[in-house]
């Protein structure tokens, strides 16, 4: 059995909520979580519906696809140029998006502004199984490994980390040298006066 996030995309909107009802209540047993997600006109990720079976709830927050969801639309998405992925890969051939790329890179790419997706993440014995019944929803669909994904997430996360620490950093002296400043302008008005 294999654990892989899939993203369906299809130029008809409507056709994701079509599949997210198919699987919802053809595909349970391992299915984990699922999400139709819209990338907007501004390159952010819209969660139109979402379901956890492991929170049992229509709810997405707190695993992989929420968090991923979280990335590729929020801010650390367009510090690290995820949302900007999404604005030039409508411009780039979605054949282009090699296995070169970054996961999280190619799966922006694949969801340009307008369009509307199918996050699934599912344990599979047979993918044939999986996309035969997702074939018929006329989208294209995308695979990729549980694990990668999640190495990639969390290694996004790690770099906003540290992308946070150096710019408090930097903000931090900048803050030190215009309070030093201050200080010796206060210095240079407090001698003055003594000097008359």
């Amino acid at each position: 059995m294999s654990h892989n996030i899939l993203l369906l995309t299809w130029d008809n909107s409507s056709k994701a909520y079509e599949a997210y009802s198919q699987v919802k209540n053809q595909i349970t047993d391992n299915v984990y979580q699922l999400a139709v997600i819209e990338r907007q006109t501004d390159g952010q990720l819209k969660v139109n519906d979402g379901y956890s079976y492991t929170a049992g709830n229509n709810t997405i927050g707190g695993g992989l696809v929420g968090t991923l969801i979280g990335i590729l639309g929020g801010p650390l998405g367009m510090l690290l140029g995820f949302s900007t992925g999404a604005l030039i890969g409508s411009l780039v051939d979605i054949d282009d998006a090699g296995t070169d790329e970054a996961v999280l890179t190619e799966i922006s790419k694949l969801l340009p502004l307008g369009s509307t997706g199918l996050l699934i993440d599912l344990e599979e014995q047979d993918e044939n199984v999986t996309d035969s019944i997702l074939r018929g929803s006329g989208g294209a669909i995308y695979r990729w490994d549980y694990d990668v994904v999640e190495a990639e997430v969390e290694a996004s996360i790690e770099a906003w980390e540290q992308a946070n620490k150096e710019a408090n950093k930097i903000l931090k002296e900048q803050r030190k040298e215009e309070n030093k400043q201050k200080r010796q302008q206060k210095w240079s008005e407090f001698k003055a006066k003594f000097k008359k």
